[in-house]
């Protein structure tokens, strides 16, 4: 398995996807930091707010972006094509369809930590440079947003778990992502919606509140807000059920154009 999961890295961080993927960080941050610049230079006239330690205090409270996007993450390890598990080589010779879909989740996480970690470094480095005019960054506000980001990896190791469920569970990678992003934006923002004021229906509430994922990166900026342990049970329960769920129809899926399976249709119209 780990074998498995080492190929998979290295196809997967040598890949064209992965050099845009992290391009893509790069030009976030730096538009981020343009913004900023922008505010303060033509918006309000002044530095108030528009310090270097405030673009980090506000980095805090958009956490769900790169939530959304871990879907790209899975979609790269996913590969071009479907995962063929009728082709044996001396990695696969022994894995299951099980090894196999726990295999690409675990390379995943290891994608994802990569990218947290590049995108920690990249975002301190490119918002200390384009904010010099306002001072330095202290030790005290890095400090802060590294056990933010920290705190945050839970939930985008679930988001992840859930991109791989939609990928293993959808035959075309477009309804993969419509999928994905049905999960993770269109109905958690509905219930969202109908949980707060002025509606605050009891129910929604207690979903927004306990159950979804979404609003956990809001309270992520603030200490007093930040609950470790429901960000940490949470992101157990989403990782186990969409497991479970992506597991069992990848082990359950007549793989359309494979050849074993192919046989295995005939035999069981016969």
């Amino acid at each position: 398995m780990l074998r498995y999961v080492w190929t998979q890295f290295q196809k997967t961080i040598r890949s064209k996807y992965s050099i845009k993927f992290i391009l893509g960080i790069i030009a976030t941050f730096v538009l981020a930091n343009l913004a900023m610049i922008a505010f303060r230079d033509y918006v309000y006239g002044t530095n108030d707010g528009t310090y270097g330690y405030n673009i980090i205090m506000f980095a805090g409270g958009f956490f769900w972006v790169p939530y959304y996007a871990t879907i790209f993450i899975s979609d790269m390890v996913f590969g071009e094509t479907y995962p063929d598990p009728f082709i044996k080589d001396r990695i696969t010779k022994r894995l299951r369809r099980p090894h196999l879909y726990v295999g690409k989740l675990l390379t995943s996480w290891v994608m994802l930590l990569v990218y947290v970690t590049f995108a920690f470094v990249a975002f301190i480095a490119i918002s200390t440079l384009f904010q010099l005019s306002t001072g330095t960054l202290s030790a005290d506000v890095i400090k802060d947003f590294a056990i933010n980001v920290l705190c945050a990896v839970p939930l985008l190791m679930a988001g992840c778990s859930i991109g791989m469920m939609c990928l293993f569970c959808m035959d075309k990678k477009v309804g993969a992502f419509v999928m994905f992003w049905g999960m993770t934006i269109v109905i958690p923002r509905i219930i969202m919606l109908l949980g707060a004021e002025p509606l605050s229906i009891e129910v929604f509430k207690f979903i927004k509140d306990k159950i979804l994922i979404t609003p956990q990166f809001t309270t992520l900026q603030f200490f007093a807000s930040r609950n470790v342990k429901q960000i940490l049970i949470s992101s157990i329960v989403y990782i186990i059920l969409t497991t479970l769920v992506g597991g069992y129809v990848f082990c359950r899926k007549v793989i359309d154009n494979l050849p074993a399976d192919i046989d295995k249709r005939k035999k069981t119209k016969k």
